[in-house]
């Protein structure tokens, strides 16, 4: 059966974080909403935990912080990279950071997504199993709206804006035909679930192994996560049984994981493997529809970017839209425009310190790269200047580019302002 709807403002189609945002941001503007998704129900997975400052100022502002808070919102303060044996090489400090976005909070990818969606205004109209089978064009090629399934019943539904937000593997990005070369990692990661760690208190923790990384951080409930680096295709080799057998190994050859290590294996019989792969749309619009989170690009979750940059995505298509008719195609299109510019570029950038902390911290199973990672990272253990640099660029509050004297700084040449004063790390202030 099929029949044509109503004209809406927007459609969102694929409620992940970038979608939902998106959905929240133009509901509160006023404007009437499709939002769209394949599934029924958010799912639990291991991925988009960990939410940076300038997430939380977005989600402040669309009064969806303090429920979330509420929801057992774990904070973090602060990011440490240790020795196997837990020594301290380099820490990066959020209370450094000025003004309330001082820390970093996790939660479960399910429990974050219920927020947004907790947050939809009675603007947006969310339709829970609805598959985009196609987009609609009008005679001059721009895209209009989509052809929507929910089982046996079609329909076709207008709006002057469709938002792609369905993904890596982007059906609506095929179909606008952007394209992506997406480059896989050299490496996999078991994601761990721990329960009963309530001593991670308020840090996360990256140990840097000759085996690769482990990186721990806590999460609701006294609970924690563990990823743990493997070759790809590692656990395909040595299958589930072999899985439980190396995790003896992988705890013995990092001491620190000890206080976890009954959580690791109980954890196990729920663990995932996952595997991590970079790409950047070479265009984040096309035929008037901007593509969204990870139908736009994909990063290393080393730095924890991906879902920040989802819901920074939304957050700056919905502000550059904000005052726009969206029947004045000629201004909306001008809009789209500056958003694919302005927001590729930045996400250059985050792909970029992405990758570059990936190879700091994933390529250290050869004893020359083990040395020369744990030689930077003591470097800029030396360094708090360049500790809250960087800290501030994955913080999401803005980007301070590196100088070529920071890059050898990073290197181990003297800096005389290496140490923040008193007063900076109260303030936040760099000098």
């Amino acid at each position: 059966m099929a029949r044509t709807m109503h004209r809406y403002d927007v459609i969102v189609c694929g409620a992940g974080a970038g979608g939902l945002a998106a959905a929240v941001m133009f509901g509160r503007q006023g404007k009437q909403v499709l939002l769209v998704d394949k599934l029924g129900d958010t799912v639990e997975t291991f991925k988009g935990e960990l939410l940076q400052p300038g997430s939380l100022a977005i989600l402040d502002g669309l009064g969806a912080l303090d429920t979330l808070r509420k929801a057992g919102a774990r904070t973090i303060d602060r990011l440490a990279c240790t020795t196997a044996a837990g020594k301290e090489m380099c820490a990066m400090d959020y209370r450094w950071l000025p003004g309330d976005y001082n820390h970093c909070l996790t939660h479960t990818y399910k429990g974050i997504l219920d927020n947004f969606i907790a947050a939809l205004p009675a603007a947006v109209e969310f339709r829970r199993h609805v598959s985009v089978e196609s987009v609609v064009r009008d005679s001059d090629g721009r895209v209009n709206g989509v052809r929507l399934r929910q089982g046996r019943d079609r329909e076709q539904i207008h709006a002057p804006l469709v938002v792609a937000s369905d993904g890596h593997g982007s059906k609506l990005r095929t179909q606008l035909g952007i394209g992506v070369d997406a480059v896989a990692y050299g490496h996999q990661v078991v994601a761990v679930d721990l329960v009963d760690a309530p001593h991670l208190a308020t840090q996360a923790t990256t140990f840097v192994t000759p085996e690769g990384m482990r990186v721990m951080y806590p999460m609701p409930e006294a609970g924690g996560r563990l990823y743990l680096q493997v070759p790809k295709g590692f656990v395909n080799r040595i299958g589930k049984q072999g899985l439980t057998e190396w995790i003896d190994s992988a705890l013995a050859s990092c001491p620190a994981l000890e206080p976890v290590a009954d959580s690791v294996r109980r954890g196990m019989a729920t663990s995932r493997v996952l595997s991590a792969r970079r790409f950047i749309a070479p265009e984040f619009h096309r035929d008037g529809a901007p593509l969204v989170g990870d139908a736009a690009h994909a990063v290393h979750p080393m730095a924890g970017q991906g879902m920040n940059a989802a819901i920074a995505d939304a957050a700056a298509l919905s502000r550059l839209l904000e005052d726009v008719d969206h029947a004045d195609l000629r201004r909306l299109d001008r809009a789209l425009a500056t958003y694919g510019d302005r927001r590729r570029a930045e996400v250059r950038t985050i792909a970029e310190f992405s990758h570059r902390f990936a190879a700091l911290f994933t390529e250290t199973v050869t004893k020359f790269r083990f040395a020369r990672s744990a030689y930077i990272l003591r470097c800029h253990g030396r360094n708090e200047r360049l500790c809250y640099k960087i800290m501030h660029n994955i913080s999401g509050l803005g980007h301070q580019p590196f100088s070529v004297l920071d890059r050898l700084q990073q290197l181990g040449l003297p800096d005389r302002h290496a140490q923040l004063p008193p007063e900076a790390r109260l303030l936040g202030t760099v000098y």
